[in-house]
């Protein structure tokens, strides 16, 4: 069985699974056409899910064991891809003049490949860190990736710093300014979604978003 075989139970025993869980199956399966709402909601849970990521389990595993580290990069490799995919299509998808030759099905599909090759990844990370950590440290990384989910950005930001303090703060400041540029662009409530998504996992309670600064 290969590392990306190892895939995690939605046991209620495992919140972050279960509160990921809920998110991807949120995203779906990438359809060959995306009508520009359905798209742009479909792209502000992926980016916020990544963004997520970053902030909560990706961080957590820097300094940890070989194979979750080589996992981390994978993982980040796998998901800057999806990201410029991401940001393609919504350029698509928005008439940007630069991304009208591309068919939205064409992207799409590229879309789908990535995420193909990074789900898996993922899943291989989360199982891996469940099941070295206690109960209370994955109850707490669980609210870690709640909370960042509820403030992240709605928009992919590929050229984004990978790592370090500069990267969680450019992620917050995505976040803020995204919401605005959401409103002026009529998207309003994008990213807003994510407490009834969350309260539909086992454990069934989203914390209130608040509105704090940049992670420390």
């Amino acid at each position: 069985m290969t590392a990306h075989e190892v895939l995690p139970d939605r046991a209620t025993s495992r919140p972050l699974s279960a509160f990921i869980d809920t998110i991807r199956d949120a995203v779906g399966e990438v359809p060959e056409a995306v009508e520009p709402e359905a798209g742009y909601q479909m792209i502000a849970r992926l980016s916020g899910h990544l963004a997520a990521m970053r902030l909560s389990v990706y961080a957590s595993v820097a300094g940890q064991i070989d194979r979750e580290r080589q996992l981390r990069a994978e993982c980040l490799n796998r998901a800057r891809a999806v990201e410029w995919t991401l940001r393609l299509l919504e350029c698509r998808l928005a008439g940007d003049v630069a991304a009208a030759k591309l068919s939205v099905p064409a992207v799409s599909a590229v879309l789908a490949r990535h995420l193909d090759g990074y789900w898996p990844a993922e899943r291989a990370l989360v199982a891996s860190v469940e099941d070295r950590s206690a109960v209370e440290a994955m109850e707490k990384l669980a609210r870690h990736y709640q909370r960042a989910l509820t403030r992240g950005p709605t928009r992919p930001h590929p050229r984004c710093p990978r790592a370090g303090t500069r990267g969680l703060v450019a992620l917050w400041l995505h976040g803020r300014w995204d919401r605005v540029l959401d409103t002026m662009d009529s998207r309003a409530g994008l990213g807003r979604d994510f407490l009834t998504l969350l309260a539909q996992s086992p454990f069934g309670r989203a914390e209130s978003p608040g509105d704090e600064g940049p992670p420390a």
